[in-house]
């Protein structure tokens, strides 16, 4: 068995890890935040301890706008400390910034396998890999089309590693995986802040759960953990992140406390207007992570909730808790962002993968029934996907639970699988003294794995879509990489196309400051900025200004270039003071 499992697991590691690698370099940045991501990074390559945005800012700015700062602390160092390296490796391309990521997410595959062996068994592991290995929103994170992107995956892997070193280290009591698993929490937080802070609040709740004695001791098994184990864990943490604070509090103040204070703000304010009501985590955002069988896999948590209270072991309750550990926070924050469960992804994976392992079982009745029901449930009751149209779709603050209501066939889905669950289990108790009763659950065992197969064969299907996407971007990609062999360094650009993010585009190409002279403002429309005025002040803050032509529109500006991208065509306009303009005018 061990052997066969080696040989499995290596195969979806493998199979996993190609895949995700299919049109990794897609030329297209997007804007939602892999444009951020990649600038930063790559301005790290230049200085790895200075985070900036706009390298060399000619304009003035505001250091609370982390869209259009100078010194940029939105998010933490380590995804882009990661993503640098991978650019010193494979130079300045896509594929460079998006490697680090597929790394990490296959490796976070290997830690989910770990973590189920170790609490259930090597089938549960091996269901649970092969769900995460092709999570559809994993490959899209990976890919950069998904919000937040490298930092999520970042802060998956290592929340997930932290979680596995904590389950070893309870297993065997030693002091130093305890610091370990401190460690990788440190390194968490450096790639998602508080977010991190899961797998601290998971060894709290084990250890007050063995102190008032709700666990029971396994047979055979020493487990260990004290306060002490606990203290280990939050100052190994502490350590890891204490050099990175101290360093930004002394030279960058202003702009890290801000950016701390937003962080928190999540709590209690709308933040970037991503307020929702409570629901909105599980109701809207989750069906993202698990389409076609989301009601499913709530199904399969509700189930080892009460085999958790039932049998108080360790395995139910270290997943349960890390999962609702992850989602009760989010719900309860007002602002709430579609990525922020993704650390919940793996522990539900691994309940799903419990109810279906537990199925093989010939005797079993319980987890057959709970199978079989929602294989037929999510026949009948039509969902699988969030039917919210958008981000703002209503003003889901001014009502209690809109997101239910709005997709609110998962509550008819898991509805229906309790009452199937209830009548199959009705039938099989009833029918123990019928012959034939084994033979009969066994093909309808049969019956519904065959059924669940279809869902399992579209979400796979979901995933390799991800890869062919396949979005690029050669227009911004030439324009950039020309404006950076033929332009100098202190050359500031400004780009008429105002759609969002179309200067990052160019400035991540071009390694040169790049600025909308039109922009799309959500009130007002597209807004047009004062050309004159921007030449004048990037020319004061010794800039020589360009203008970018991309929509077609004529400039009174000296060209000073031309070209066309696969009949795209652009011009670049040298921006002279008044002065100069006129004379050339003339």
């Amino acid at each position: 068995m061990i052997t066969s499992s080696r040989f499995w697991i290596i195969s979806i590691l493998s199979t996993s890890f190609l895949t995700v690698l299919t049109n990794l370099d897609h030329t297209a940045i997007h804007y939602w935040d892999e444009s951020f991501h990649a600038i930063v990074s790559r301005n790290l390559t230049k200085h790895p301890f200075l985070f900036t945005l706009y390298d060399q800012p000619w304009l003035a700015f505001d250091y609370k706008n982390w869209g259009g700062n100078h010194i940029w602390l939105h998010k933490p160092p380590l995804a882009m400390w990661k993503i640098c390296l991978s650019y010193w490796t494979f130079g300045f391309n896509t594929f460079a910034l998006r490697f680090p990521s597929a790394i990490l997410a296959t490796a976070s595959v290997w830690i989910t396998y770990q973590i189920s062996q170790h609490l259930f068994d090597q089938r549960t592991g091996l269901i649970a890999a092969f769900l995460q290995s092709f999570n559809p929103f994993l490959f899209g994170s990976v890919h950069g089309y998904k919000y937040s992107d490298h930092i999520d995956i970042s802060l998956l892997f290592w929340v997930e590693l932290a979680c596995w070193l904590l389950l070893c280290a309870i297993r065997s009591g030693r002091w130093q995986t305890y610091v370990l698993c401190g460690f990788a929490q440190g390194l968490a937080y450096l790639s998602k802040s508080y977010l991190a802070l899961i797998t601290f609040g998971i060894a709290s709740v084990v250890w007050l759960s063995y102190r008032i004695k709700f666990l029971r001791p396994e047979p055979n098994t020493i487990l260990q953990i004290r306060l002490k184990h606990i203290s280990y864990v939050f100052l190994s943490s502490l350590i890891t992140v204490l050099p990175w604070t101290i360093y930004c509090l002394v030279h960058h103040p202003k702009e890290f406390l801000w950016e701390h204070k937003r962080v928190i703000d999540h709590l209690s304010t709308d933040v970037e207007s991503w307020g929702a009501t409570w629901d909105r985590p599980l109701f809207d955002y989750m069906t993202l992570f698990y389409p076609g069988f989301y009601a499913f896999l709530l199904l399969s948590v509700l189930f080892l909730i009460v085999v958790m209270i039932r049998k108080r072991r360790l395995s139910e309750f270290f997943v349960l808790a890390w999962s609702i550990g992850v989602i009760v926070p989010h719900c309860y924050a007002l602002t709430k962002t579609p990525s922020a469960t993704m650390i919940g992804l793996p522990p539900l994976l691994i309940c799903l993968s419990v109810v279906i392992s537990r199925t093989f079982n010939h005797m079993d009745g319980i987890y057959t029934s709970c199978l079989i029901a929602s294989s037929i449930s999510l026949r009948i009751v039509q969902g699988g996907k969030s039917l919210v149209q958008g981000r703002d779709q209503f003003d889901s603050l001014n009502n209690f639970a809109p997101y239910i209501e709005a997709n609110f066939w998962i509550i008819q889905q898991i509805g229906l699988s309790l009452f199937l669950f209830l009548a199959l289990y009705i039938i099989y108790r009833g029918l123990s003294q019928w012959k034939f009763r084994q033979k009969a659950w066994n093909l309808m065992r049969i019956i519904a794995i065959l059924a669940s197969m279809t869902y399992i064969t579209s979400y796979i299907e979901s995933a390799i879509a991800v890869t062919q996407t396949n979005r690029n971007d050669s227009y911004h990609k030439v324009i950039g990489e020309k404006i950076q062999a033929t332009y100098s360094n202190n050359s500031c650009f400004f780009i008429d196309d105002a759609g969002y993010g179309s200067h990052f585009f160019l400035m991540f190409y071009a390694n040169r400051s790049v600025y909308q002279s039109r922009y799309n403002d959500h009130k007002k429309g597209i807004v047009e900025r004062n050309l004159g005025q921007l030449a004048k002040k990037s020319i004061a803050a010794g800039a020589k200004p360009y203008l970018v032509a991309t929509i077609g529109q004529t400039y009174s500006y000296p060209i000073v270039e031309e070209g066309k991208v696969y009949d795209r065509p652009y011009i670049i306009y040298q921006m002279l003071p008044k002065e100069e303009n006129d004379e050339h005018k003339n």
